[in-house]
């Protein structure tokens, strides 16, 4: 998409949910009955994976991309393709064994007409170890259309309790009926049995197949049938030929056979919510041997309202999208449904003027997780381009995780640290060297090669979700915004600042599509014009978004993509400093908190739409503190800090990260004590120290702050006038999370 289409769907995504990567339509995530995401732990030190398979319907000239993500899907990076020709739509069910993944993938659209190109393939994603990533073996053909008087579409994938994998699909016949058929390998994948017919419809077919327990569960209906919807059950200790009878599940029919969701309750029964026939969402428990009786979820029927899934403990996140206006306007909504079988009210997560089409989540989360996150098509209209989008429903206040301790991995002296980006790539300046010189390490610091020149001398870099390196550079005292769209190697696109400046990478926050960028000065103690600026189209250009008077410094700005709220920190005194929060991306703000108790420099948005915010106060009686603060002004004091708060970071695989520095200035730190420090803590409200720092001897100020993630899970710290780095004191650790 581009032009003025690609703008306003920028435009519009900006109030809603996060966009992912580009795709063909709203409907990208069909077949809603998939499970197109899986959840996996590769042990160690390193951070749950999601990993997420994405028809892209030829947009950017892609097919069938599996993607994974360590952060709950607010950013993703490609693993590999696992079906490149886009001309034929294949969709993907993922299964999770250990750490590795099989999937099947089938051919799945609007029309469905035979073809000797619809087969259905099994193929292992294997997980590496040392290169922390997946690798495909070759994919096994398990149904082959053979000719152009048949064909298969809509495979799903289970695997039993004695791990066999069962293979379902829907056979396309010439009178435009369809079969159902099943395929079983005993031997992990590497070959499947001949297909078994488990029934006939008359129109195209649609259902699940589900392991639950000891069983197996295929539920079906068709396209238009207006039958009642059908079942199968089979016992995993019955011969892999025996099935029980057709009976009926349930009275009505499931829209499509296809319109539906669901997954295991752990008790040897499923959750099923589906749509009906008449377009209306329901909900039915299956206790392991017939389904009970039905609840409405929602009553506003539309033909592209659909639900998606997410199981933690005993409780059940329905996701679904309702119309609003037709194919302009939909909501991404969720309703909970209590172990108790209650099911609470709609909460809206997303609802900008968008179409949002089918959705699809995480089957099964483990208990204690923060946040269920949910993917969605969305596009300006029904008939539209658009993207992959993530909203997340908030589990719990906060999540439970266990304390841990970070242990020394590595330290470097010789480079001053600016930024790490998504890939684990370490960009900094040789020490006592050339400013405009940026230097880079994909080896997690070990070593480090020349990028490029920096387009004046560089101060700060941030690096974006998509690769993209942004910095804030001098060139005579002027400072400057420009961006690299290459690693560091050329820079581009400069936007003239004058003499504004940035205050570090916390100065630059993506949201809703939409890149942000906040000022800061040091040319005057007295209030300034700061501000903040927007960029829709990948820094390639910026716009001033809107201009903050009262205040002198821009801090840090802190985006929270469950509420599409975005939070400034400005500074310095007690008129200056406060918190601000808008919500119409930049454009206005609401003061929050006041007053010089309000300087912070450092803060993270929380599940629930508040603020844990780390004070950067040094005059008493305001002794800086880790606060809670909420949206409506209400503020909580989590605990009292050493020194000022200076970084705050969430840590992979749960829990926070906070920095405290070292100041010479104020009157706030204990007498003796000269350290800057690193707290953890697993559930953000009791803290441990974990590292202390003692600051370079003739030092102001002390730091060591987290400014990355390594792929593999490992820290990466920033120092600023720490003793044993050298006679600049700066440097970098590399630090291992250990539970």
């Amino acid at each position: 998409m581009t032009g003025l289409a690609g703008a306003l769907l920028a435009a519009v995504l900006a109030a809603g949910g996060s966009a992912l990567v580009p795709v063909s339509g709203g409907n990208a995530l069909t077949l809603p009955a998939q499970r197109h995401i899986v959840h996996v732990d590769t042990g160690g030190s390193r951070p749950p994976s999601l990993l997420v398979a994405i028809q892209h319907g030829g947009s950017e000239g892609r097919g069938l991309v599996l993607y994974r993500s360590e952060d709950g899907l607010r950013t993703v990076r490609r693993v590999g393709d696992i079906q490149p020709d886009s001309t034929h739509t294949d969709r993907a069910e993922l299964v999770a064994v250990g750490r590795d993944v099989a999937l099947v993938y089938s051919y799945e659209g609007p029309q469905l007409a035979p073809s000797r190109r619809h087969d259905v393939w099994f193929q292992w994603w294997r997980y590496q170890s040392s290169a922390d990533t997946w690798q495909p073996e070759p994919a096994v053909r398990v149904l082959d259309a053979a000719d152009d008087s048949t064909g298969y579409s809509r495979a799903l994938l289970t695997r039993d309790s004695k791990g066999r994998f069962w293979v379902q699909a829907f056979r396309v016949e010439v009178d435009g009926g369809s079969t159902a058929v099943v395929a079983v390998s005993t031997n992990g994948g590497q070959g499947f049995g001949a297909p078994q017919v488990l029934d006939r419809v008359n129109r195209r077919g649609g259902g699940r197949l589900l392991s639950v327990g000891t069983k197996l569960v295929f539920v079906y209906a068709m396209h238009d049938g207006f039958v009642p919807t059908r079942m199968r059950i089979r016992s995993d200790a019955d011969p892999v030929d025996t099935w029980g009878p057709v009976r009926e599940a349930f009275s009505e029919g499931i829209y499509h056979g296809a319109a539906l969701s669901a997954v295991a309750d752990g008790k040897g029964g499923m959750h099923l919510v589906y749509k009906d026939e008449t377009e209306r969402l329901y909900y039915r428990r299956f206790d392991g041997t017939s389904f009970g009786p039905r609840k409405l979820v929602e009553g506003t029927g539309d033909w592209a309202l659909q639900a998606a899934t997410t199981r933690v403990g005993d409780t059940l996140y329905i996701f679904y999208n309702r119309m609003r206006v037709l194919n302009q306007h939909t909501e991404l909504r969720v309703r909970v449904l209590g172990a108790d079988g209650g099911l609470g009210d709609a909460v809206t997560l997303a609802g900008n003027v968008t179409f949002k089409g089918y959705p699809n989540a995480v089957d099964v989360l483990p208990e204690g997780s923060a946040e269920a996150p949910c993917l969605y098509g969305e596009a300006v209209d029904a008939s539209s381009r658009g993207t992959v989008s993530r909203v997340a429903m908030a589990l719990d206040e906060q999540p439970s995780g266990a304390p841990f301790t970070l242990e020394l991995v590595r330290a470097g002296a010789s480079h001053e640290l600016l930024a790490v980006d998504g890939a684990g790539t370490l960009y900094g300046l040789a020490a006592g060297g050339d400013r405009s010189r940026l230097m880079a390490s994909t080896d997690g610091g070990v070593s480090w090669a020349a990028r490029g020149q920096g387009g004046g001398n560089l101060w700060t870099l941030a690096a974006m979700t998509n690769g993209t390196l942004v910095a804030v550079a001098s060139h005579g005292g002027a400072y400057s915004l420009q961006r690299s769209t290459d690693g560091g190697l050329t820079w581009k696109d400069e936007v003239s600042l004058g003499s504004y400046r940035a205050m570090g990478p916390r100065s630059f926050a993506e949201l809703g599509g939409a890149w942000f960028f906040l000022e800061y000065q040091t040319f005057t103690s007295a209030s300034a014009p700061v501000r903040v600026w927007a960029s829709t189209n990948g820094g390639a250009t910026w716009s001033v978004r809107s201009t903050l008077t009262a205040h002198r410094h821009g801090y840090a700005l802190v985006a929270d993509p469950v509420t599409g709220a975005l939070w400034a920190m400005m500074g310095s005194n007690k008129t200056q400093a406060a918190v601000l929060r808008s919500t119409d991306g930049g454009r206005t703000w609401t003061t929050v908190l006041q007053g010089y108790g309000a300087n912070a420099v450092a803060g993270v948005a929380m599940a629930d739409g508040s603020l844990l915010l780390g004070q950067s106060t040094l005059f008493e009686p305001e002794h800086p503190k880790l606060l809670r603060l909420y949206a409506d002004g209400r503020v909580s004091t989590v605990r009292e800090l050493p020194g000022p708060a200076y970084s705050l970071v969430a840590a992979p695989g749960g829990g926070w990260v906070l920095g405290t520095a070292w100041f010479s200035a104020g009157d706030v730190q204990a007498p003796g004590d000269v350290s800057a420090r690193l707290f953890t803590s697993g559930d953000a409200r009791t803290w441990q120290e974990a590292r202390r720092h003692e600051r370079m001897s003739g030092a102001d100020l002390a730091r060591a702050d987290v400014w990355g993630v390594l792929p593999s899970g490992e820290l990466v710290v920033r120092m600023e006038n720490v003793s044993g780095f050298g006679s600049a004191g700066n440097g970098f650790q590399v630090l291992r999370i250990k539970r």
